[in-house]
C-alpha cells in the first residue's frame, strides 16, 4: 500500500481546506497487488473530532 494526504495544495493531491466547522482533505490510497488507485475525499465535522482530541 502507498498513501499520501495532502497538507498544502500540490499536484497530487489538494491540501487541507477548512469551511465553517470542517475540515477537507483529499488523499491518494494505491494498492500494487490488485494495482488499484483510490482518490479519497474526506469531510471532517470539527465538533465531533473535538470529542475524540482537544487539538485539532
Amino acid at each position: 500500500f502507498f498513501s499520501a494526504t495532502g497538507i498544502t495544495d500540490g499536484d497530487l493531491v489538494k491540501g487541507v481546506h477548512y469551511t465553517s466547522g470542517a475540515a477537507h482533505t483529499q488523499s491518494l490510497v494505491m494498492r500494487s497487488k490488485s494495482g488499484t488507485v483510490r482518490m479519497i475525499e474526506a469531510h471532517h465535522a470539527l465538533d465531533k473530532l473535538e470529542e475524540f482530541s482537544p487539538v485539532y
